[in-house]
């Protein structure tokens, strides 16, 4: 009984209300005790107006930073792109930022489709002996690291010249500068297989075991240019064939030496970061 009670004393009160509304002619229908007030609500209009270049390119650079980790990140920077690479950018947490490219350079490579976000190199073999590398100079994991794909995208190899990678690399500079300030990375690794783009293929020999430093954001970033760890794989692999034992002798030896100057070099760029710091 209560609850009948209840209910015809809500109805009473609704038809209350509802014979002043129609004396009223207002029909108003708000929520006041959970609601604001939309009188109080204020709307401001802005005209559509034609975006500016400048205002075009920042928007991109956001969609682009907001997205760093995604499968596909959206950018029109470059002409003559094909398709952005897989998961281009793998933050670690070790503030080196090593530059690589998965990409095709040439007509003669197959296009590679990175399997896992975490995937950086082309094959387990490159993987496993980059690894022990970072293993054994630094005594953790080359997944501590940060790595990034320069460029960040694949191109049409069959009418790519020099200039066009050049071109390409200079445009790709400002993911580099993006992820040195946000992630506050100290130095940079640059793998042959980008260095060959950012300096072209013979500058990019004499660079090997050079310091340069780029300035991004304003700050003087050390870069150590490295052979590509494939190459380590190449003469492992060679030491192993069957051939004259002479021959295998010295693949073996130009291996270990090769391993030797990694890790050397691997420690010079360690201490120039750590002299950094302090």
């Amino acid at each position: 009984m209560s609850n009948q009670k209840e209910i015809f004393s809500k109805l009473i009160e609704i038809f209350d209300e509802a014979k002043f509304l129609i004396k009223a002619n207002s029909f108003p229908i708000f929520a006041l005790r959970t609601e604001p007030d939309p009188h109080d609500t204020k709307f401001v209009w802005k005209p559509l107006t034609k975006k500016t270049k400048e205002q075009k390119l920042k928007e991109n650079q956001e969609k682009q930073r907001s997205n760093r980790e995604l499968i596909n990140f959206p950018c029109n920077l470059c002409a003559n792109k094909t398709m952005g690479i897989k998961n281009f950018f793998y933050p670690g947490r070790y503030p080196i930022l090593v530059l690589h490219y998965s990409g095709a350079t040439s007509t003669k490579e197959k296009p590679f489709v990175k399997k896992n976000p975490k995937q950086v190199f082309k094959d387990e073999a490159t993987v496993k002996v980059w690894n022990d590398l970072i293993q054994k100079t630094f005594h953790f994991s080359s997944e501590e690291l940060f790595y990034q794909e320069y460029p960040a995208c694949n191109f049409n190899t069959s009418n790519s010249k020099e200039e066009d990678w050049k071109q390409r690399i200079e445009t790709c500079k400002v993911f580099v500068e993006e992820n040195v300030r946000d992630f506050d990375l100290q130095g940079i690794i640059l793998l042959g297989s980008s260095a060959k783009h950012v300096y072209g293929a013979e500058v990019a020999k004499q660079m090997i075991g050079k310091v340069d430093y780029w300035t991004l954001n304003q700050k003087k970033i050390p870069v150590m240019t490295l052979r590509s760890p494939e190459a380590l794989v190449f003469l492992d692999e060679k030491s192993k064939q069957t051939g004259e034992e002479k021959t295998l002798f010295h693949y073996a030896e130009e291996k270990q030496n090769l391993e030797t100057s990694f890790k050397e070099l691997l420690i010079e760029l360690n201490k120039i970061i750590s002299n950094k710091i302090e």
